[in-house]
């Protein structure tokens, strides 16, 4: 774990937490948003704790919202990382809470998508498809420090935070897209590691 996301923070061992899945009904809930008093409280900042810790050992995770572990308050963790179908992902790591998308540039563009909670396959692997996405946002949302934050993101981060920003409103990516478009994740694999091997093919040589 980087230092940001260090669990020692409140001097406890992290908790791995249980994932709702497609068909509980507390995905379809809202979540609420919190004060600065709630944020802070010891309770929230374990939740975080046990979010980040749950996202970040999961091999395909890369965020996480808290009604997707049971619980109601609006937070999500972003974990960024190199997974096997994406191993050029850089790090990046985010708490963002009471979040809310205030900015949108450009047309929507596909990407490829998937969720732990959702269209979860016969290995456990989530199932994946292509989403409408803006390719850079701006958002406004409280940190774990309670500090009221604006930040553009762009590229895998936006879809991520597009991605979790939706959760919190009881929002699924199933219901952006047509459930005929699902592939599976071994499948969406061999699609990334063919696109990979072609943009290395393709790329200039230095000699």
């Amino acid at each position: 774990m980087s230092k940001n996301s260090e669990v020692l923070y409140r001097g406890r061992q992290p908790q791995l937490l249980e994932l709702a899945i497609e068909g509980d009904t507390i995905l379809r809930e809202k979540c609420r948003r919190l004060s600065k008093d709630e944020v802070l409280s010891l309770n929230t900042q374990n939740l975080i704790d046990d979010m980040i810790y749950t996202s970040s050992e999961r091999k395909t995770g890369v965020g996480l919202s808290a009604n997707q572990v049971g619980r109601l308050e609006a937070i999500s963790v972003i974990t960024i990382k190199p997974t096997p179908a994406r191993p050029n992902l850089e790090l990046f790591e985010r708490v963002c809470i009471n979040t809310e998308i205030i900015e949108t540039f450009g047309e929507k563009e596909l990407m490829w998508e998937g969720c732990q909670s959702t269209a979860v396959d016969e290995n456990g692997e989530p199932s994946m498809a292509q989403v409408p996405r803006f390719k850079r946002v701006r958002i406004e949302y409280v940190d774990r420090d309670g500090d009221n934050q604006s930040e553009v993101v762009e590229g895998f981060t936006a879809h991520v935070v597009q991605h979790e920003t939706d959760h919190l409103k009881g929002i699924l990516f199933t219901d952006l897209i047509d459930e005929n478009d699902l592939i599976s994740y071994r499948e969406f694999a061999q699609k990334s590691k063919i696109e990979l091997e072609k943009s290395e093919r393709n790329r200039p040589s230095l000699r």
